[in-house]
């Protein structure tokens, strides 16, 4: 799921003042802790950057501030002691400036780029396409933001978050092109392996050739294998509620089961749910009962460690 900035900036702001929990905004938002720890660095960062350039600015409107000197040595000072890396070219694309974060972020010394275009961190996986897109926008005297996975000089792979804007000279027409980066790396690989992690789950799930449902704490609907679905005769999709699919369950003796499912009660907590056969009866829409055993067993969801309870099925077993 994918999340705008006021969001986590929202999140940010509920963990800095320590109002909900971490695991509770985890599950709220569908992210791992780590990704919150993430966004609170991104967060942290930015602060530090706006918090520099307004006290740059207000130094700027005192008459000391204004000199023209003054005012180039408070400019440069920004740009060198930016926690973003800067980097300003010329109009036809060459590098003439970049500041000691980019240094720290690549790896290259600044001697080492000065004359040459930023195509040399290109890693090869950002489409022409895209470069033509950006190159477009900016040239037409638009800001261009976007994401890179760039090439450092070790050869190791990163990622950057990039606003991209045209600077303009006193007669209209572009000068110099400048880039502000931020490096999202480690946002963006948690991001990468929690999604890894989920895909992983599924596949798993998907190939076994008996029926499983996983149902999280709040009682809904997570996953369930083709096999289920085959077996109750309905779709089962993630996000339905548990008790509201249209099912019935009865015991052995064909008694309903509401909030004594062995489900519901392992969720709500009693633990002599878990870990042993049961057996059930399901319901389908299309009426009669499909008698079944089922294996219960609470187990902890990725990333987010909430319990959740694993329904595994098999045909039932005559006495």
């Amino acid at each position: 799921m994918r999340h705008t900035k006021a969001t986590r900036e929202e999140v940010v702001a509920a963990i800095r003042t320590n109002t909900r929990p971490m695991l509770e905004l985890a599950r709220e938002f569908e992210v791992s802790t780590n990704t919150l720890r993430a966004w609170l660095r991104e967060s942290n960062l930015r602060q530090r950057s706006q918090e520099e350039a307004r006290r740059i600015a207000n130094t700027l409107t005192t008459p000391q501030g204004q000199a023209p000197a003054q005012r180039d040595r408070l400019l440069m000072h920004a740009l060198e002691h930016s926690p973003a890396t800067i980097i300003i070219t010329d109009s036809d694309g060459r590098i003439v400036y970049a500041n000691p974060k980019f240094v720290e972020t690549t790896g290259y010394q600044i001697s080492e780029v000065i004359g040459q275009n930023p195509r040399i961190f290109k890693s090869g996986i950002t489409t022409s396409a895209d470069y033509r897109k950006l190159w477009k926008t900016i040239l037409s005297g638009e800001s261009w933001r976007g994401n890179f996975r760039n090439r450092r000089k070790d050869g190791s792979l990163y990622w950057e978050r990039a606003s991209i804007s045209p600077v303009f000279g006193d007669d209209g027409k572009i000068t110099h092109f400048m880039a502000v980066k931020e490096d999202i790396t480690e946002l963006m690989e948690t991001e990468l392996a929690s999604r890894r992690n989920v895909s992983m789950f599924k596949s798993m799930f998907a190939a076994l050739p008996f029926p499983v449902m996983l149902v999280d704490f709040r009682g809904f609907l997570q996953y369930a294998n083709q096999a289920a679905e085959l077996l109750c005769g309905i779709a089962l999709t993630a996000g339905h509620h548990f008790a509201q699919l249209n099912l019935r369950w009865v015991d052995a003796e064909g008694h309903a089961l509401g909030s004594e499912h062995p489900l519901v009660r392992l969720l709500a907590g009693d633990e002599l749910a878990e870990d042993h056969w049961t057996r059930l009866g399901i319901v389908p829409p299309t009426g009669g009962v499909r008698w079944v055993d089922g294996f219960l067993q609470r187990l902890s969801l990725p990333d987010t460690r909430d319990h959740a309870a694993l329904l595994v099925i098999t045909p039932a077993v005559a006495a």
